[in-house]
């Protein structure tokens, strides 16, 4: 036979109280004596084991920093009391204010330089065109628009529904409305009085020629204009670079 040994009450876990367990009794799985060492590792449950969640740990803490409060200028206070002396004490109200407010106001942060790059120049100066290519860039704008002329003269000449949309040598239009470059092209046969001088005939001329226009239904060529008009022979180059007869 075996000796029974009292079993201590404070070395069993979960044990209602005034009861003591047998000699064959087991203690639940899972639990251990007060003073029994934890094989898997400290007798105290960390939260991980049962699916909690790990609070983060706290952030460091942050150091503001404050900037000083200025002092006001003590030389505000001197004018204040010039001015309450100079209107008999009328002025007190006003430093008195004007105190407070100082005395309110929080510290205003200083401003951050920044740094600024200098510029750098982009070159040297571009030197000013000479005469020369002046004249060569004229000549040439003067042969890109004859250049033009001839072309819009040949699509009205082909398609003169087109140059109707066009507005091909409409110059009494604006510009913004007339989106195709005819090189400066008169269209005699629409224009008012008043775009005939372009030719360098006089108002009254350019007014026959728009009588003459209505009574025969238009002209259909320079040498027609200059015969039925009346013009002098110096006109004809004009009427034949610039002028535009559609029927």
């Amino acid at each position: 036979m075996y000796e029974q040994r009292p079993v201590r009450p404070d070395l069993v876990r979960d044990a209602p109280p005034g009861h003591l367990p047998g000699p064959g009794t087991r203690r639940p799985s899972g639990t251990r004596g007060v003073h029994e060492p934890d094989p898997h590792g400290a007798g105290e449950q960390r939260p991980e084991q049962y699916g909690m969640p790990v609070a983060p740990p706290p952030p460091p803490p942050v150091h503001v920093h404050h900037l000083p409060r200025r002092s006001p200028d003590p030389s505000i206070h001197v004018v204040h009391g010039v001015l309450t002396v100079a209107t008999f004490g009328l002025w007190l109200p006003v430093w008195i204010v004007h105190t407070i407010v100082m005395a309110a106001q929080g510290p205003r942060p200083a401003p951050v330089p920044v740094p600024v790059r200098p510029m750098m120049p982009a070159g040297p100066p571009v030197p000013p065109p000479s005469p020369e290519q002046i004249n060569h860039a004229a000549v040439q704008q003067a042969a890109a628009r004859a250049y033009r002329r001839r072309e819009a003269r040949g699509l009205a000449m082909h398609n003169p529904l087109m140059a109707r949309e066009l507005r091909i040598g409409r110059t009494d239009v604006p510009p913004y409305r007339r989106p195709y470059d005819d090189g400066g092209l008169i269209d005699v046969n629409l224009v008012p009085a008043q775009e005939l001088t372009r030719f360098g005939i006089a108002t009254e001329t350019a007014e026959r020629i728009v009588a003459i226009r209505d009574q025969v239904g238009g002209f259909s060529s320079a040498e027609e204009l200059a015969t039925i008009a009346d013009l002098p022979p110096k006109l004809l180059p004009e009427l034949l670079e610039y002028g535009l007869y559609l029927p």
